[in-house]
């Protein structure tokens, strides 16, 4: 037996290329070929992106040509596809349907959960809100601009765990083996690869992936989980004004709303933000029952 037919199986299946060496190619292609280039042009020709505090603008052009924006990981997932020979919509994102009624739907799911959490944070004393922080043109502008840049990270991110990856892993180890590694990378990351982060955000981060791992299989596409990112995280950083540990521990400076938070860090989160507060735990649990009796079929193909 020749050497390449002993190597053949641990590259190719009965359904082809195996699931984790197509993922490691997308990998490469969005992170490396397409990727790394991107980001050297707009890094050293156009001078943006020096990482500097948060901005609408600046996140917009991030989740556009960034590590993990849309265009890098939109154009590996083509490439594969067309590898694969399969419609791009397989992995995910459907045209049909897109930023339809599904989409605001989880737009509403992921302010809903913020706006709950922000009460019972507030309940107990740890966030009070005292009026706008903003008026008039300035308001309209940062409330539009944020809302854009959000659906911007909701779609970006979401393909790049839940789409593509998700697709792929799930046809080699099944849709939950799939979801719960995913989901573990995704709190990885947010863990390892950001300042002062702590457990409790690792592990609130890693279960709303999971939420939204379970949104794909009950709805068949992406698109709830898109809306809920979005919604969720401008509920969060644009109209409570939630610090992050990615702007330095503090609150983006044109958010909507004038607040304060007081009390310990297992209340409010601390500079990590109302994320890694230990009361998001009984909203995600929430989140989880809620979203089960309310889409009772699967609809992601197993």
């Amino acid at each position: 037996m020749t050497a390449a037919a002993t190597l053949r199986p641990v590259f190719v299946g009965p359904g082809g290329i195996r699931a984790g060496w197509r993922l490691l190619l997308f990998v490469v292609l969005a992170q490396g070929v397409i990727g790394l280039p991107l980001q050297w042009f707009v890094v050293r020709v156009l001078r943006l992106g020096d990482g500097g505090e948060w901005t609408a603008p600046g996140f917009i052009l991030a989740e556009t040509v960034g590590g993990l924006g849309i265009v890098p990981t939109f154009a590996a997932a083509w490439l594969m596809s067309r590898m694969e020979r399969q419609p791009f919509g397989a992995y995910g994102l459907p045209s049909r349907g897109a930023f339809g009624r599904q989409f605001w739907a989880g737009w509403g799911w992921g302010l809903g959960g913020v706006v709950v959490l922000a009460a019972l944070i507030a309940a107990s004393g740890g966030l009070r809100v005292v009026g706008w922080a903003l008026s008039g043109a300035a308001l309209a502008r940062a409330a539009l601009l944020w809302a854009i840049a959000m659906t911007l990270i909701g779609l970006a991110e979401e393909f790049a765990f839940r789409g593509y990856p998700q697709s792929t892993l799930a046809s080699g180890i099944g849709f939950w083996r799939a979801a719960a590694l995913l989901s573990l990378v995704f709190g990885g990351l947010h863990y390892f690869l950001k300042p002062m982060e702590n457990l409790a955000d690792f592990a609130s981060v890693g279960l709303i992936g999971l939420f939204l791992c379970l949104t794909l299989r009950r709805t068949g596409s992406l698109w709830f989980a898109v809306g809920f990112h979005a919604g969720f995280d401008y509920a969060a950083l644009a109209v409570v004004g939630a610090p992050n540990t990615g702007n330095g521990g503090r609150p983006v400076g044109d958010h909507l709303l004038a607040t304060t938070f007081t009390g310990p860090d297992w209340l409010t989160g601390g500079p990590r933000g109302v994320e890694a507060s230990l009361l998001v735990f009984p909203v995600i649990a929430a989140l989880f029952v809620l979203f089960h009796r309310r889409y009772r079929g699967a609809a992601a193909p197993l």
